[in-house]
């Protein structure tokens, strides 16, 4: 009689950084090894997840009632474009995105520096750094550091994410 085999153990994920400081400092150094047109993804902790439509799910889709909601994490995708860092944050139900972010969320949103989907954008809120001429070669540290401090207090403003359980970094 052969035994059956055991199935190999799930992975188990590094842990994370433990503080903000800690977590902008791996943020920085993800973001300055993007390759060209290289991305990453910084997610919500999933208990802010909330049942939005998915992605894809157009008006007409969802005016025939087609588009069933499921949990999403907020997320921001950030990708390395020339010598800018372009920043992606999840969009709002009200400005034709996927999340249900009220009314008070999208001011804040706004007040953190992301700027409304326009024509060209997307539906999501968008945001470049820097924001001006780049003083060097992608991404300096002083630059990265700036945005990787921005999506933490986004996160933090926007959310009330804390030091209990910071936002993940995931490469594609």
């Amino acid at each position: 009689m052969t035994a059956e085999p055991t199935p190999a153990p799930e992975p188990t994920p590094a842990p994370g950084p433990a503080t903000w400081s800690a977590w902008e400092d791996a943020l920085v150094a993800a973001v300055r090894a993007l390759p060209e047109e290289g991305s990453l993804v910084v997610a919500a902790p999933p208990a802010h997840a909330r049942r939005a439509r998915p992605a894809g799910a157009g008006r007409l889709t969802r005016l025939l009632g087609g588009a069933r909601k499921r949990p999403l994490v907020p997320s921001a995708r950030l990708v390395r474009v020339e010598d800018h860092l372009r920043g992606h944050w999840v969009g709002a139900e009200r400005l034709g995105g996927r999340f249900p972010w009220t009314r008070e969320e999208i001011d804040a949103v706004l007040a953190a520096g992301w700027h409304a989907p326009s024509a060209g954008d997307g539906e999501d809120f968008v945001r470049f750094w820097p924001d001006d001429v780049p003083q060097g070669p992608f991404l300096p540290e002083a630059d990265a550091r700036v945005a990787a401090r921005a999506l933490g207090a986004t996160f933090r403003d926007v959310l009330g994410v804390t030091d209990d359980d910071l936002p993940v970094l995931r490469t594609p």
